[in-house]
């Protein structure tokens, strides 16, 4: 399988693997669906509903989006029966902290993690009274699948996910 992005890397030193590539000049994940480039591709935000790099305060635009098929009808659905069976939702994202960062600065780490922990807190309030964004909404119906906290932090809230990525067999793509 071959990744396609259409935007620039938030962290300058990172190498994409191999089967990670960038879009052509002037393409984007929309206009490569529509010449029939791309066989599948996400949407929202960080896919074929928008086109260009990200700036300040970007969303993108459903309407590219809702021209496509669904890869996989009833997804919630199938998401929260996959979630049941195995206890495994996705990981949201990653935080690293380099090594020598942390030799140095120990409370580095600890201070990330609360900091994390207590803006989640202020975005779960805002759940619980009530948010009818699109987000919101998106997030009170995972709640009923997977809790009271959508987004959990820490290796035990993510060690099925964890140990799933583990048990993966590596391989070259």
């Amino acid at each position: 399988m071959t990744w396609v992005v259409d935007d620039e890397e938030h962290v300058t030193e990172l190498k994409l693997p191999a089967n990670v590539v960038h879009a052509g000049p002037g393409q984007s994940l929309a206009s490569m669906m529509e010449t029939g480039e791309l066989q599948a591709a996400f949407d929202g935000n960080a896919g074929i509903g928008r086109a260009g790099p990200p700036i300040a305060g970007w969303t993108g635009s459903r309407d590219n989006a809702s021209r496509y098929q669904e890869l996989f009808q009833q997804a919630e659905q199938l998401e929260a029966e996959w979630f049941g069976r195995t206890g495994i939702y996705p990981i949201h994202g990653t935080i690293v902290v380099k090594e020598d960062v942390l030799a140095k600065q120990p409370w580095v780490a600890r201070s990330l993690f609360e900091a994390f922990e207590h803006a989640k807190n202020q975005w779960l309030a805002s759940l619980d009274e009530g948010d009818t964004t699109a987000d919101g909404r998106k997030y009170h119906r995972l709640r009923m699948v997977v809790g009271p906290d959508p987004l959990p932090n820490g290796l035990n809230a993510n060690m099925p996910s964890i140990k799933a990525c583990r048990s993966m067999p590596s391989r070259k793509v």
